[in-house]
């Protein structure tokens, strides 16, 4: 990963990265949510890079080690909205840059890419509508969707977890 100087190359460096998991058991799994809640763990960047699949969870841990590797300041989060039938969840990585914030996505196929605003405000109002609307919430209760920052978690820790570490994390209000 020497090869990385910027954001730029880094986005055209994880083009090999698929999203999918791999288990405990280094099992490898494309698209699918087969045994996900059961068997995921979170892998560490090198996995990622030696599998080529991750979850956003995954992807943000590979970009959070670059990131610090460039210098950046950057800080990470997750989004989680609680329905009664079922958990909505993402994780993303955000840098500031020239007084000017960065939504960096790699893993959410339909926003991949490198999104510019004005204010943190702004990119997670706008990162949340295309959550509500990707996810088809039209009657989402604001009151169930949570934005934590959060800190660098343990490697291979399960999904409650993880879920587990993100809500310890600064709730973000917008």
């Amino acid at each position: 990963m020497e090869q990385i100087k910027n954001v730029i190359d880094l986005m055209t460096y994880l083009e090999d990265i698929k999203y999918g998991w791999i288990d405990i058991e280094k099992n490898i799994y494309v698209n699918t949510e087969k045994s996900f809640k059961k068997k995921y763990i979170l892998a560490k960047p090198e996995e990622v890079l030696e599998s080529k699949v991750g979850t956003c969870y995954d992807q943000v841990e590979l970009e959070r080690s670059v990131f610090k590797n460039l210098g950046l300041k950057f800080n990470t989060y997750f989004m989680i909205y609680y329905d009664a039938k079922k958990i909505y969840t993402h994780t993303f990585i955000v840098y500031e840059e020239n007084e000017k914030f960065y939504w960096f996505e790699h893993a959410w196929e339909p926003n991949k890419g490198i999104h510019e605003f004005l204010s943190l405000y702004d990119l997670l109002k706008d990162v949340k509508e295309k959550f509500k609307k990707y996810n088809k919430l039209h009657c989402m209760d604001i009151d169930y969707l949570c934005i934590y920052k959060y800190k660098k978690p343990k490697f291979h820790i399960n999904l409650k977890e993880f879920y587990k570490h993100c809500e310890n994390g600064e709730n973000v209000l917008i």
